[in-house]
């Protein structure tokens, strides 16, 4: 008796040692699972880690499950995710997402990996319907490190978790770090309340170096909220020869972006900013856009005061750093996750 009761012992350690084994998976060639989608489909409903190794994965992947880590094994740029939806193949800008990170994908961590939209790379279009999303995300207490974020227009969405009134608006706090971020319209937009410190936002062409491109486009609804984007001791580049590019504009009236510590290479238009719709809206008087320490070609708008009237010219960096602006209600610190 005593030795059946030793093997049932064993047998259910082995069986709990199994199923912890099981929350890593494996995505590759000869690895466990072929696709992203597959091992994230695989995983516990508490989330898990995916390893994911060198090569080109073509699909969309969706994750809505808390906890869940995508670790590339190897570069950034050897481990690629891509797809090349668009919002007129797919009926709209969220559905165009090579990735989506889901409300309910709370503490959801990424790095050393690539998520690309083609569709305006490869396809050369513009106007309506060339909205190409890389990632979408929309999960709380999200962290991004190395990674590459590409596309043109509308190359990253970083939203809230869910806005319903001017009392009701739940942030979606979201730290990036040591990332590359590309597009050129709009291309990093939504109402999130996001950090992205020590990255590189590289500017491309818009149809022609003189036509209209814009980095951000954030839509912080109301005052009250604590949404905006935050740039610090980061690099701004752009296609050779741009003359029309510009810091940002607002996608509604209470839009906030700061860049602080940031070097910009980039030719920016000395207004720095512009109007969502010039001649249409006014979002520029009630917005808040913000710099501090700018250095660089771009940055001469800021260091001669010719930025667009409304630009604020701040005086302390104390009220965006990292551990202040992220931190919420729970004390997040998202530069001690790694």
């Amino acid at each position: 008796m005593k030795s059946c009761r030793i093997l049932a012992v064993l047998c259910v350690g082995v069986f709990a040692i199994a199923v912890a084994q099981a929350t890593t998976l494996t995505v590759g060639s000869g690895k466990e699972y072929s696709t992203v989608q597959s091992a994230v489909n695989a995983l516990p409903s508490t989330g898990g880690t995916i390893d994911i190794y060198s090569g080109t994965y073509t699909e969309v992947v969706t994750v809505s499950k808390p906890n869940v880590q995508l670790r590339g094994q190897s570069t950034a740029s050897s481990v690629v995710i891509t797809y090349n939806n668009s919002a007129a193949t797919k009926g709209s800008t969220s559905a165009s997402a090579t990735m989506t990170v889901t409300s309910a994908a709370t503490n959801f961590f990424a790095d050393n990996l690539t998520i690309q939209n083609t569709y305006d790379i490869t396809n050369g279009q513009d106007g309506s319907g060339a909205q190409a999303v890389a990632l979408y995300l929309y999960a709380d207490r999200s962290v991004l490190r190395n990674v590459r974020i590409i596309g043109r227009q509308d190359t990253l969405y970083s939203d809230h978790y869910g806005c319903y009134s001017s009392t009701d608006c739940v942030a979606a706090r979201q730290y990036f770090y040591d990332s590359y971020i590309e597009g050129n319209v709009d291309f990093i937009f939504g109402d999130g309340t996001t950090v992205f410190d020590t990255c590189t936002i590289q500017a491309d062409e818009h149809d022609n170096l003189s036509d209209e491109a814009t980095i951000t486009a954030q839509d912080r609804l109301y005052s009250s909220e604590t949404s905006g984007f935050v740039f610090w001791n980061s690099t701004v580049d752009s296609t050779s020869g741009m003359t029309a590019l510009y810091l940002g504009r607002p996608w509604s009236a209470y839009a906030r972006v700061v860049y602080i510590n940031t070097v910009m290479n980039a030719s920016i238009n000395k207004a720095g900013w512009i109007e969502w719709v010039p001649g249409s809206t006014n979002y520029l008087a009630t917005a808040y856009l913000g710099e501090y320490d700018s250095t660089g070609t771009g940055a001469a708008g800021y260091l001669d005061k010719e930025r667009e009237s409304y630009a604020k010219y701040l005086t302390s960096d104390s009220a965006y750093a990292t551990d202040t602006f992220l931190a919420g209600s729970d004390g997040w610190d998202p530069t001690s996750i790694n």
